[in-house]
Parts: C-alpha cells; sequence; structure tokens
C-alpha cells in the first residue's frame, strides 16, 4: 500500500471513531433551551457553558454521566440516539 492510501486510510479511521465519540454525547436542541442555567450548576465537569443565552456541551470534557438532561426541565437536552 502506498503512503498516500495509507494516510488516507488512517485519517478515515480517526474521523469514523470521533464521529463516533460525537454521537454518543447528549446534545442541546438550542430552539428549546430557555437559558436557565440549571445544566451548568450540575455539570461535574463543567462542559457545559451559556453562549449567547443558550446552553453548550463541550463533548471533549463530557463524561456522558446524564445529569444534564434529567435536569433540563425543558427537555432541551437530549442523549444521542
Amino acid at each position: 500500500m502506498n503512503k498516500k492510501l495509507a494516510s488516507l486510510a488512517v485519517l478515515l479511521c480517526i474521523v469514523f471513531l470521533l464521529g463516533a465519540i460525537v454521537l454518543t454525547k447528549p446534545y442541546v436542541n438550542r430552539l428549546q433551551c430557555v437559558g436557565c442555567g440549571d445544566c451548568v450548576k450540575v455539570c461535574p465537569t463543567n462542559s457545559i457553558s451559556m453562549v449567547w443565552e443558550k446552553a453548550v456541551i463541550d463533548i471533549r470534557s463530557c463524561i456522558d454521566c446524564g445529569l444534564c438532561t434529567k435536569t433540563c426541565n425543558y427537555n432541551a437536552i437530549r442523549r444521542a440516539k
């Protein structure tokens, strides 16, 4: 296998693995988020911040504990399926 093809194969594996990680993390439906900040308060890894009065989850530090989804009274934070 030549170097370009090997590099492409490695890159595709990395993209696939990152995609799999992203698909398992919770996400914020910004249309439903009211900006109350309850999720920010309960996040044990400080992975949630408020941007333009809406919650944003940093998937790099999120440990997928589910506290944010349980805390959100507006169902704005959901688990990926």
